[in-house]
């Protein structure tokens, strides 16, 4: 049995490293779900500006899934591809109907929260693992992901 996968990294340590990968795609798909959702139904004075946002929001997670997914495949796993998966694994609350601007702005503002978290946990088992790679990933989630919460935070004290 082969110990070290295709690019250098042991099987064993690597696993661990794949399992937070497969929790972290099912955040971003649902996480991805709930922004569609927000963007087609957000009513109100704060549309023009929170319609927008959302699909740059939305866009951008479309191509988080895609290197998630990719990352997981190159480190030799098998990412999930279905949601009853996606909401087995996921810390993300599923959202649905959501019209009002300070209730999405609100969800939107403690998920990416959440996923800093989540980001910050994978880090450290990514590091163990000297996956070097996924480190990078994570790091560039969490200083892309301060920023929004830093900006929708000050946006929702309005």
């Amino acid at each position: 049995m082969n110990t070290i996968n295709n690019v250098g990294l042991g099987v064993n340590a690597i696993s661990p490293v794949i399992a937070k990968l497969n929790t972290l795609l099912a955040d971003y798909q649902v996480f991805y779900t709930n922004l569609r959702g927000l963007h087609w139904n957000i009513r109100g004075d704060k549309f023009y500006e929170l319609h927008g946002l959302y699909e740059e929001y939305y866009n951008e997670f479309a191509e988080k899934i895609d290197e998630v997914a990719e990352r997981i495949v190159i480190l030799g796993g098998v990412p999930a591809n279905s949601f009853s998966e996606y909401l087995k694994q996921t810390g993300v609350t599923e959202i649905s109907g959501v019209s009002d601007w300070r209730e999405g702005g609100n969800h939107v503002l403690a998920t990416l929260q959440y996923l800093i978290g989540s980001l910050r946990e994978l880090f450290a088992v990514a590091r163990q693992a000297g996956d070097h790679s996924t480190t990078s990933l994570a790091t560039h989630g969490i200083k892309s992901f301060e920023k929004k919460v830093w900006m929708l935070s000050v946006y929702l004290k309005e």
